[in-house]
């Protein structure tokens, strides 16, 4: 009870901070720090349920989904005056909401044509895409969003070292392992999603510090996240996590804005820092280590995911066009594929987005998803060409990077579409793409029309005269 009453008040004070709040744009700082706090939404799942009112209460139990609803309202209401703010001039809309269609459509054909309470939610994630970036105007809102993913990585670092050294708030029994250890997730519902963030994070802080140097918001919170992010993702005991984070580390200095031998030696330092921390878990031993020993194990490294791969695509093969419905993978495993999981199988739900997607959805989903996953790659790729500053630039490599983390990670534990923080970066690389990485604060984001000076009547009577008497110039000659 003492736990579940410490986490009650800090969402009271994140959810009492977004209503009392007098500067809208700090709503988008709150979405990225509330976030993380899952803890109520998950342990609700069997009073409120996955979808209908319950489920839709159940979300809005995360202060940072509340903050989204609020950012929502906000910037509504701001640009009422100016619909079309509200349309962002960004390549990824068009391919976001498409994707975001056909999931919904999916819906309509599926076993129980109840929508789960992930599909429920996608509109207010699509229209955060939508509204977010009209209030992040400038460098100054982009750094305050920076600073929230630096606390809130500190905060979850904190709480996840504390949970495999003192036992603090080990609030998920099927997190602890045979050997007594215990998979560290904080106050994220799993500790693959807390490996995810802090990979993220990480990634962010690098390029801060590659880009801007030592600052107030590198010195106090980036290089802080780091100290306390690597001891803390190494806790999670998430194999994908952990390869996640070197994926992610390797892309942003390879898209730093920085020269290439200094990209060059960081990548050789990063690889010996790798070595050393793997020989050092090597010598201490444990479930840590034989984590990693597991990634030598080829495909029986995918453990139960094998069979769930497999239960995927014989759904897909039965169902090839437009698959058993959106969201319901699970029910169509239970009720017509359950003889493609052995009886010691300890989970239903698939791991691997992609399946999922295939499973669900058929060749149109699949079909959508890769022509989304192209316009998007190719406007990161545009957007990081055409930055006018080191600073613009190591953004919009940043939101690369964390978009490819997600993907890749969700291959290995789902949560793609689900996952908040995938829209959050969404937004913030609309943003980005819009200038307002280049935009220092206070700038004027639409020109002003400059009006023409105003001539008195005498003044013009004076001009006519002097351009009638001036003489005729001589035709020129070639």
């Amino acid at each position: 009870m003492l736990d579940l009453g410490f986490i009650v008040v800090v969402e009271a004070i994140l959810l009492g901070a977004v209503i009392i709040l007098r500067e809208p744009k700090l709503l988008i700082p709150c979405v990225v720090l509330g976030l993380p706090f899952e803890y109520l939404q998950t342990q609700t799942v069997g009073t409120l349920g996955e979808g209908g009112a319950g489920g839709a209460i159940r979300t809005m139990l995360n202060p940072g989904k509340a903050a989204m609803a609020a950012a929502i309202v906000v910037g509504a209401w701001r640009c009422r005056h100016n619909p079309g703010r509200l349309i962002p001039n960004s390549a990824i809309i068009v391919p976001v909401v498409l994707l975001a269609a056909v999931i919904t459509l999916g819906v309509a054909w599926s076993d129980s044509q109840r929508p789960t309470n992930s599909v429920i939610i996608l509109p207010m994630y699509v229209a955060f895409v939508f509204v977010a970036p009209s209030l992040i105007e400038d460098r100054r809102d982009i750094e305050r969003i920076a600073a929230a993913f630096f606390i809130a990585a500190g905060l979850v670092s904190v709480l996840a070292i504390g949970q495999r050294f003192i036992g603090a708030l080990q609030w998920r029994s099927m997190l602890f392992e045979p050997g007594g250890g215990y998979r560290s997730n904080a106050t994220f519902a799993d500790p693959n999603n807390l490996a995810r963030f802090l990979a993220v994070t990480m990634a962010l802080a690098a390029a801060m510090i590659l880009s801007t140097g030592a600052r107030r918001l590198t010195v106090y919170l980036a290089v802080p996240a780091v100290i306390v992010g690597l001891p803390a993702l190494a806790a999670t005991g998430s194999r994908s996590g952990w390869l996640g984070f070197l994926l992610a580390g390797f892309l942003m200095v390879m898209l730093a804005p920085i020269g290439r031998y200094t990209k060059l030696r960081l990548a050789a330092f990063g690889l010996s820092g790798v070595v050393v921390a793997v020989g050092l878990l090597m010598l201490q031993g444990g479930s840590d280590f034989e984590r990693i020993k597991s990634l030598t194990l080829g495909i029986k490294v995918l453990g139960q995911r094998e069979f769930l791969i497999r239960a995927g695509w014989e759904m897909w093969k039965d169902n090839p066009f437009i698959g058993v419905g959106t969201g319901s993978y699970q029910n169509a495993l239970v009720q017509s594929y359950m003889w493609v999981i052995p009886w010691w199988a300890e989970t239903t739900l698939s791991h691997t987005s992609f399946i999922s997607l295939m499973a669900e959805g058929g060749l149109v989903a699949v079909s959508m998803f890769l022509f989304v996953v192209l316009r998007i790659g190719l406007a990161c790729w545009n957007t990081y060409r055409r930055a006018g500053s080191r600073y613009a630039r190591a953004m919009a490599g940043w939101c690369t990077v964390a978009l490819i983390e997600i993907l890749v990670q969700s291959q290995s534990e789902g949560r793609l579409f689900e996952e908040p923080y995938l829209w959050a970066i969404f937004a913030i690389f609309v943003a980005v793409e819009l200038g307002a990485a280049q935009r220092a604060p206070g700038a004027v984001r639409v020109a002003h029309v400059v009006p023409a000076p105003v001539v008195d009547r005498e003044s013009r009577a004076v001009a006519v005269s002097a351009i009638e008497a001036a003489p005729e110039s001589p035709p020129a000659h070639a």
